[in-house]
């Protein structure tokens, strides 16, 4: 018999089609099977392709019970029908010679349909109806639009129907519509069903679709129901399928709309302020349902209150902080609005949170204008106004907090205000020591200290500050870790400033780059720019949420680019720095990208055009009595500046202040050794033990690059082959140094940055020497410049040339650069980044 046949099978539903094959192959045999299922999942359709298999094989079908063994019996909504019902189908369930077939909703909690599930599952295993699943789904929309359903469409389809059949093929009738016609016809649908249930399940479905959490008790209790029929109401609910807990979110959220639109506006707030106060009054309320209510458009104070508490206990989660302070305000919170900026400010929404601050600037409560001047003030620095960020701790005045003291010093230290930052200092604080207020001390007066006390004394103190996290001080100029990490930098401890950024970055995570993480991240490509691991410091550069951090990617890219002897990539990330800068008032925290750009402009040849901003960058030391610590890094540069420029004159007054610094600073002592050195060197006069205590020395203040290249310099202007080579060995010893603890780091989306690949060795392969010198010929170097950026005389390049066209067989240098050009692609390139 085929009375159901193949191609009525082909539209019943996944689960169902087994057991109607199973009848379809001997249709009067006795069988006994549940078909379950919620709304619209095809239960009818099962049963009615049941009933034409009995029928054609000459079976009568009736839809109650009966006594002929011939009859088949098939019940659909056995759900409705009641108890007597119910305990008869029970019983009939229970002969061998009877045919039942009964579909029903999964009401578990309804004693006698669950004692005739029982039964009737003892003799086979049910039908369980529900969402199709994607694979489903699409076959389903090629079926019903004549062509193959994309990937897309099935996304869409799953979105907006759940997989529900009865919302399918709603939605599937809008497809020429677009996505948005899609939606709507499946929202159509749905509550074209749900205007066919009792007002008591639509209330049931109302908070329930609420949170998935809510059970009987919490419906009870909103909805003034008996336990018992609560317990019904959920029963019911829950047996619609239409509140799974596999459904997309945003379907959860359409049940809701939709349920809300049928019962009115009114009866829905009645009945959220109903779940508001009894989740209150039981204590069991959750972030989620405050949210849901919040976000609804519910105003109440009591719900405004308790999501600001929520918003304050995730404060170290700034997404949600931020998501929760918004919804607190949009339930009617007041003296809310510098948690929100503040919360704003750390999850990228700068604009809301500086156009927040602003507004609160007029406040007239002294603590909420103190926060409004702390986080305009933090944007203003992040975004390289340090002016208008001192101008509004000036406007501001004295402040007992510790917090926007920290801040208010920051910012008079980055302007170059040495009495703002020490009447910060000075200023009286008030409120219980906590950490966070004694590590915004500590801010204060390791900056302070940096004026005029030595760099072990200033960094110790300062360092006190890393005890808290960082998020606690809400919008901040700077980090702790940033601020001690900087001062590291400055005073020639390289070692300090790497383990300070290792530990901020650690835990951070990496699906989520914020501007915390970017600074860090900057910073510790700065501190290995500086030791020569330029691969690794490329790999910290991405996204630059703030100008500051713009600025400090596009040095680190100059410095990285200029000592890698690419000519093309420096002029572009110099270019690129130069247009932030115009737009950048210069402070103290950013002496060390400047510095860098002033030695590549003098490569250049374009200092003029950074004249004016290295003029600013000396008035704002010289405003703070020239602190040894924060000149001597410009100084060098200045050093070096000249040194390119060929201008004597440029470099004597920056050799002669780090001399004057040396007696206060062993980094300076350091620098000022190794500038008279390399002068020294340029003369032609080579003294291999001094050029190698020079060298040395900076590579123990983190400035490994700087080394190599002194070292290497001296071997090429030195006529004694003896000196250079030991020269040349001491340059690729300090070098192999880096490269032989050159640790792993994380690029910009917390990836690890890829070791190089190298070419497939075979028959031409080279070695690796020779793919050096092959990599360093293809940016066009000549023998010399390659010998200095591998510390070997450019005769050794020549030979290594040779051995490498003899080894490819070019016949020709043209031919040899085309060869070399198509080994090193970018797929299988060896070139440092």
């Amino acid at each position: 018999m085929t009375g159901a046949g193949p191609h009525r099978r082909a539209e019943l539903p996944p689960a169902a089609r087994a057991a109607v094959a199973a009848v379809d192959a001997d249709p009067r045999d006795p069988v006994k099977f549940l078909v379950t299922g919620g709304f619209g999942t095809g239960k009818t359709t099962v049963l009615a392709a049941l009933r034409a298999t009995f029928r054609s094989a000459g079976r009568p079908v009736v839809s109650r019970p009966g006594a002929d063994p011939e009859t088949a019996i098939v019940i659909d909504d056995a759900h409705l029908l009641g108890d007597t019902d119910l305990a008869a189908l029970t019983d009939l369930a229970a002969d061998p010679g009877v045919t039942l077939v009964v579909a029903t909703q999964p009401r578990v909690h309804h004693a006698q349909l669950r004692a005739l599930s029982v039964a009737l599952q003892r003799e086979s295993p049910p039908v369980a109806l529900g969402p199709l699943p994607p694979a489903e789904i699409g076959r389903v929309a090629t079926a019903a639009l004549g062509a193959p359903a994309g990937p897309d469409l099935v996304r869409l389809l799953v979105s907006a129907t759940a997989g529900l059949p009865f919302l399918l093929h709603a939605a599937l009738a809008a497809t020429g519509e677009g996505a948005n016609g899609v939606r709507r016809a499946a929202r159509f649908g749905l509550i074209d069903r749900l205007r066919r249930i009792d007002g008591e399940l639509l209330d049931t479905l109302l908070v329930s679709s609420l949170s998935l959490d809510l059970g009987p008790d919490d419906i009870a209790a909103a909805l003034t129901m008996p336990p018992d029929a609560a317990l019904a109401a959920v029963d019911r609910a829950r047996a619609s399928g239409l509140l799974e807990p596999a459904h997309p979110e945003g379907f959860l959220h359409t049940v809701h709309d939709a349920v809300a639109q049928i019962v009115g506006a009114a009866r829905h707030h009645d009945i959220e302020v109903a779940v508001l106060s009894s989740q209150l009054e039981l204590s069991t309320l959750t972030a989620e349902l405050a949210l849901r209510l919040a976000e609804h458009g519910l105003r109440d104070d009591r719900l405004a209150g308790a999501l600001t508490e929520f918003a304050a206990r995730h404060h170290t989660q700034r997404m949600r902080a931020a998501r929760l302070y918004r919804a607190a305000g949009e339930a009617g919170a007041e003296a809310l609005s510098s948690h929100l900026a503040d919360a704003l400010a750390q999850t990228g929404d700068v604009a809301t949170a500086r156009r927040i601050a602003d507004e609160l600037l007029g406040a007239p409560d002294p603590d909420r204008r103190a926060a409004a001047v702390r986080i305009a003030a933090s944007l203003a620095m992040q975004d390289g106004s340090s002016g208008q960020a001192e101008d509004l701790f000036r406007w501001l005045g004295p402040t007992p907090d510790a917090v926007v003291g920290a801040a208010a010093t920051i910012t008079a230290l980055a302007a170059g205000d040495a009495a703002g930052a020490r009447a910060a200092l000075d200023a009286p604080s008030s409120g219980p020591p906590t950490s966070v207020a004694r590590a915004a001390r500590s801010i204060t007066a390791g900056l302070v200290m940096t004026l005029d006390q030595p760099y072990p004394a200033a960094v110790a103190r300062l360092s006190q500050s890393l005890v808290a996290d960082h998020r606690l001080f809400g919008a901040f100029p700077d980090t702790p870790a940033a601020l001690v990490a900087l001062v590291a930098l400055h005073g020639g401890d390289p070692v300090r400033a790497r383990s300070v950024l290792g530990r901020a970055l650690q835990g951070t995570d990496a699906d989520v780059e914020d501007a915390a993480t970017a600074r860090h991240r900057l910073l510790l490509g700065w501190a290995l720019m500086q030791d020569g691991q330029l691969q690794a410091a490329s790999g910290t550069v991405g996204p630059t949420p703030h100008r500051r951090d713009a600025l400090w990617a596009a040095a680190l890219q100059t410095a990285v680019a200029r000592r890698s002897g690419d000519s093309g990539a420096l002029q572009q990330h110099w270019y690129t720095a130069m247009e932030v800068l115009a737009e950048y008032s210069i402070d103290l925290f950013t002496l060390l990208p400047l510095g860098e750009l002033w030695v590549a402009a003098a490569r250049l040849r374009q200092v003029d055009r950074l004249q004016h901003v290295l003029d600013e960058a000396f008035a704002l030391l010289d405003r703070l009595e020239d602190p040894v610590l924060w000149a001597v890094p410009l100084h060098w540069a200045g050093v070096h500046a000249g040194i390119l420029a060929n201008a004597p004159d440029a470099v004597a007054p920056h050799g002669q202040a780090l001399t004057a610094a040396s007696p206060h600073a062993p980094f300076a002592r350091t620098l000022a050794g190794a500038g008279r050195t390399w002068l020294r060197v340029l003369a032609d006069h080579v003294d291999a033990a001094e050029v190698a205590t020079a060298a040395r020395g900076l590579a123990q203040v983190g400035h490994t690059w700087d080394a190599t290249r002194l070292a290497g310099q001296a071997a090429l202007q030195t006529a004694d082959p003896r000196v250079s080579q030991a020269m040349l060995q001491l340059a690729r010893d300090l070098k192999q140094t880096v490269n032989g603890t050159e640790p792993p780091t994380a690029g910009p989306a917390g990836t690890p940055v890829a070791a190089p690949q190298t070419p497939a060795r075979g028959p031409a392969a080279l070695s690796e020497r020779e793919r050096e010198v092959a990599e360093l010929l293809l940016q066009g170097l000549p023998y010399r410049d390659i010998g200095a950026q591998l510390f070997i005389s450019a005769k050794t390049v020549e030979h290594h040339v040779a051995r490498i066209r003899r080894r490819l067989g070019a016949e020709s240098r043209s031919e040899l650069l085309s060869m070399l050009r198509t080994m090193f692609t970018p797929e299988g390139s060896t070139r440092p980044g």
